[in-house]
């Protein structure tokens, strides 16, 4: 026993001498490990080698943090919350509708070194170009505004190559219809998910400008010089109409043009511009769509002024407003930025 003592002591020193020797070799060498790609509930911990995380609640929610974001340790917390949870509900413009739940981020205002990608799946339809999701944002949950830095492919280009390690679904994926990616900086107490009638938006100044719809590229905006007397931010709307719900609603005689929104909304313009629309057209062929003329007494122009979180009151603005026929489309002038619709009523 003696003797098997004795052995068991030095194969205990020849071991703790080989790994005191490994020790040394592999010390002051840096170690490369793989981001991590893992599932959460709520939240999860992240260090500085980043990570990507999907939530496993049915949410779909993934959160990609790129390696050296966090300037240490820190734990996210990622869930949907229920409209009772927010003290006020995100303010939601006629056409607009919100296409995923709230969702709840921490650490509030938290900032990362790099950009972080969140991406969110939502069921809006966005029918081509009509539509477009934009995302709001409320460090409170008092006061909301718009988050402007999201879908942008070179940023999310960058952070996927980093932490997706080979992923080709989430490359080619980039340009899915149903998952938004929104890119921040800073975390908010609550992102929120929206669906509006596509908006064009352009900076126009004293020197004026032109903008046009991609939804509809006859409706068409066009500034003067100093029709504004400081640059501001315009943007201009073209919702196409349903024809066949149009003639079941009003019936089959009534021609309909795209409503057309000039924002910011009820704007006094110095000078007035110079509105473009296609002329009003029905579910039918026939004499009701025959092209418009000088004289045409069935069609009438209607204008909105109501903004913000109200519906539209129309109000019939033919005998006010001398409108011109070009081609297909109708022009007219206006001072104030508003919502117009041409109706033809013929029959």
């Amino acid at each position: 026993t003696g003797r098997n003592i004795i052995q068991n002591d030095k194969a205990d020193i020849m071991f703790a001498s080989s790994n005191q020797n490994s020790l040394k070799q592999n010390d002051n060498v840096p170690i490369i490990r793989p981001p991590v790609h893992l599932g959460f509930l709520v939240s999860f911990l992240v260090d500085a080698r980043g990570g990507s995380m999907r939530g496993c609640r049915h949410s779909g929610v993934r959160v990609i943090v790129p390696p050296k974001a966090c300037t240490q340790p820190t734990r996210i917390t990622c869930r949907y919350v229920k409209p009772q949870r927010v003290h006020n509900s995100p303010p939601l413009m006629e056409g607009e509708a919100l296409v995923s739940r709230i969702m709840e981020l921490s650490p509030v205002e938290g900032k990362f070194l790099r950009p972080v990608v969140l991406e969110v799946p939502h069921f809006g339809s966005l029918r081509d170009k009509e539509r477009e999701i934009i995302i709001l944002r409320s460090d409170n949950g008092d006061s909301w505004r718009e988050h402007t830095l999201f879908d942008s492919d070179e940023v999310m280009l960058d952070v996927l190559q980093e932490t997706a390690n080979g992923e080709l679904n989430s490359m080619e994926d980039l340009h899915t219809s149903r998952i938004v990616r929104i890119v921040t900086l800073t975390f908010p107490h609550f992102f929120a998910v929206v669906s509006r009638i596509r908006q064009e938006v352009h900076a126009i100044g004293p020197d004026g400008g032109t903008v046009s719809s991609e939804a509809v590229p006859q409706v068409q905006a066009i500034f003067p010089p100093n029709a504004l007397t400081k640059k501001i931010r315009v943007g201009l709307q073209a919702q196409p109409v349903d024809l066949n719900g149009c003639s079941k609603l009003l019936g089959q005689g009534v021609a309909v043009s795209p409503v057309v929104t000039v924002e910011p909304r009820r704007r006094k313009f110095h000078k007035a511009i110079t509105l473009s629309i296609p002329a009003p057209k029905a579910s039918t062929q026939g004499m009701v769509n025959s092209p418009y003329t000088g004289n045409a007494p069935t069609l009438r122009l209607l204008c909105s002024i109501t903004g913000g979180q109200n519906h539209a009151v129309w109000e019939d603005v033919t005998g006010s407003t001398p409108f011109a026929f070009v081609k297909d489309s109708i022009t007219f002038t206006t001072t104030v930025s508003a919502r117009f619709l041409f109706m033809g009523c013929r029959n």
